[in-house]
């Protein structure tokens, strides 16, 4: 073997080991700590005319969700979806303790077990995300079609076709009044009433004075 072909496979077998970001799937998740198990999706060969083999289980992986102070948004990852892995520089075991810089005392670079999981990585086996609100902020839900966006225009859409929406929490039992139908309603009841001595009954007319008009910023389907 020269020598250049030497250098060059002692380089390959470093940079085999060297991990910047790989796509996984999910096996695992833990919502409480978000931390769970992925496997890779890339195979690699251990022997030259070996066949690729899939790299192992990773285990215990934090995943990334959006968190500031006391507020996170956690979203729902379940087993199948697909992230993105990025490898710590530097062993995770003892940088994430406390959010104080710590000596990470293990000598381990851009390893396997250092992965950290970004999840949202789109798959073509998934198809395409739907085309509307492409401008707007949107969160939606493809199995339902349920959405909330924030439109560039400054309104702010929700849509729930499917299910049904709480204000307080989901034991709240009392539904919400449609504006318009219910000031229609108002301004044009009328009911029956009777009158004694000389007994008598008649109806009402509607009232004199007209309901307050319903809001101008929420609309109800």
């Amino acid at each position: 073997m020269r020598i250049h072909e030497l250098v060059q496979k002692l380089i390959d077998q470093a940079l085999d080991d060297v991990h910047t970001a790989l796509p996984a799937r999910v096996e695992q998740f833990d919502p409480t700590t978000l931390r769970g198990e992925v496997v890779p999706l890339v195979k690699r060969k251990m022997e030259k005319d070996g066949e690729p083999v899939p790299l192992p289980p990773i285990l215990d992986v934090p995943f990334w969700m959006p968190k500031a102070g006391p507020f996170v948004l956690r979203l729902p990852v379940r087993r199948g979806d697909v992230v993105l892995l990025v490898f710590s520089e530097r062993a995770l075991d003892y940088l994430l303790v406390d959010g104080q810089p710590q000596d990470p005392r293990l000598r381990r670079r851009h390893a396997l077990d250092d992965a950290i999981a970004i999840p949202g990585l789109l798959h073509m086996g998934e198809g395409a995300l739907p085309g509307d609100h492409a401008g707007d902020v949107a969160l939606f839900d493809r199995a339902t079609g349920n959405k909330i966006v924030l439109k560039a225009s400054g309104d702010c859409v929700i849509h729930v076709p499917a299910g049904r929406i709480y204000l307080a929490d989901e034991s709240a039992g009392e539904a919400a009044a449609r504006g318009t139908s219910l000031k229609e309603w108002l301004d044009n009841h009328q009911h029956p009433y009777s009158w004694t001595p000389g007994a008598g009954s008649s109806t009402t007319g509607p009232p004199t004075s007209p309901s307050p008009e319903p809001s101008k910023k929420v609309f109800l389907e």
